[in-house]
């Protein structure tokens, strides 16, 4: 009889403290979101109770100087009791979200993205997954979908080396923006129109930064590396794959050379040019630069250097013009 007293006594205590954690988080979070100019949310509620600690926001927005705004209608922050360094944040669909002003509204089964921490100073990343099932993006004025795939998976996870991250992730049937395939197939001059879906993107790589992640580090960690290992798009049989490594200057800029592997170099030339990703006036030189690399390999595939300095890039040294930046100072 007295087992189960004491352990009543516990559960409830159990109980108690988990009801406490969730009800301090929000208070913290309310304090924290009301003075900031950055962020904000309409309410702030403890929720997960009992098995789990956190928040629901309603109206959630960020706001950083510099960036891109975004709004949602309602986010979820829990985690497990028993392991308060494993966070989940569910975004509840359908969701109408703001993107730089602009209305949107998502769809799907899932989205959720896990941020797995470990102890110590600044509270260390262990992991980041982000999984979304079905996923569906479009204007609200639209009729049909601006993005869509089947599913999308991305993670981000430590290795031996604290400041390098192994980045691996793949969308599964991306679907393109209504007609853009049927048209950049016609402005190629296809004889056979590509299909509205691609088959498949896919992404290995390694990533470098100067110092390790850390939720509560006092600055953003500065990237100083990227390794790309695999990166392939595959899109109604014609593949693209994309391997190398680039150095990150501290001002942001790539530097290095990346191999692009075309297994039909023709039609991605056609849909280049389409496209405006290739001045029209290179044309003709890489058609014939092409046919000959097309020769020399044994399997027909054309491979050729992209190449980034001094804040521009360049494929197979023609001037492309300039590069991405792949963080701000």
């Amino acid at each position: 009889m007295r087992f189960w007293v004491w352990g009543a006594v516990l559960a409830g205590g159990l109980a108690l403290a988990d009801w406490g954690a969730g009800q301090g988080m929000a208070a913290w979070l309310r304090g924290a979101v009301a003075g900031s100019e950055t962020v904000g949310a309409a309410a702030i509620e403890a929720t997960g109770f009992p098995a789990r600690i956190g928040v629901r926001i309603e109206a959630p927005r960020w706001d950083p100087a510099g960036l891109p705004g975004v709004a949602l209608d309602q986010a979820q922050v829990t985690a497990p009791v028993w392991n308060p360094l494993s966070w989940r944040l569910d975004l509840p669909l359908p969701q109408r979200i703001r993107w730089q002003g602009l209305p949107f509204e998502m769809t799907g089964k899932t989205a959720a993205l896990q941020l797995d921490l470990s102890p110590g100073r600044d509270l260390p990343l262990a992991g980041v997954a982000l999984r979304m099932d079905s996923p569906a993006l479009r204007i609200e004025a639209a009729k049909a979908p601006s993005l869509a795939a089947e599913s999308v998976v991305l993670s981000l996870l430590p290795t031996a080396d604290p400041r390098a991250y192994r980045l691996s992730g793949k969308i599964a049937a991306p679907a393109l923006p209504p007609g853009l395939a049927a048209a950049l197939s016609r402005q190629a001059g296809l004889a056979r129109p590509l299909p509205d879906r691609l088959d498949a993107l896919a992404l290995e790589a390694g990533v470098e930064y100067a110092q390790p992640l850390a939720l509560l580090a006092t600055a953003p960690a500065a990237l100083t590396a990227l390794d790309l290992r695999r990166a392939d798009l595959l899109w109604g049989g014609h593949r693209i794959g994309l391997s190398g490594r680039l150095a990150v200057t501290p001002a942001g800029w790539p530097e290095g050379t990346l191999t692009i592997a075309l297994s039909d170099f023709p039609v991605w030339l056609d849909l280049g040019l389409a496209a405006g990703l290739i001045p029209a006036e290179r044309g003709a030189m890489l058609e014939a630069m092409g046919d000959y690399l097309a020769q020399q390999s044994p399997d027909g595939s054309v491979r050729l250097p992209l190449s980034f300095a001094n804040g521009r890039m360049s494929l197979a040294a023609i001037p492309l013009g300039p590069a991405p930046r792949l963080q701000r100072q």
